[in-house]
């Protein structure tokens, strides 16, 4: 049985983003992964991913973890779609991948 717990930290907006809080979540946990459903390659998730590290530079204990799509064309098909858009097993994968510390930092992206 795993034992995982973890914080959720959702922000309202994006601009002004509460980096403060999702910083906070950081030094607490000490691991973060961050979800998004937008581009895989410079998004949301990039952009803060970096504004954390830069805060929180050698506190982390693993790198930190991105849940995006790919970097392909959203898919027009329903079923595509589904596949395409981040998963709770997805993101349940990169979770583990932090926690255990198999997440290296070429593989950042689950």
């Amino acid at each position: 049985m795993e034992r995982i717990s973890a914080e959720v930290v959702d922000p309202r907006t994006t601009s002004p983003l509460d980096l403060e809080t999702i910083v906070e979540s950081g030094e607490k946990c000490r691991r973060m992964i961050v979800v998004d459903e937008s581009a895989a390659r410079c998004g949301f998730a990039h952009d803060v991913a970096a504004a954390v590290q830069g805060e929180l530079y050698g506190a982390l204990l693993a790198p930190i973890g991105l849940v995006t799509p790919p970097h392909t064309p959203i898919p027009f098909s329903p079923v595509l779609e589904d596949a395409w858009i981040p998963s709770a097993a997805a993101i349940a994968k990169a979770v583990r991948a932090t926690v255990s510390g198999e997440q290296r930092r070429s593989a950042a992206r689950v």
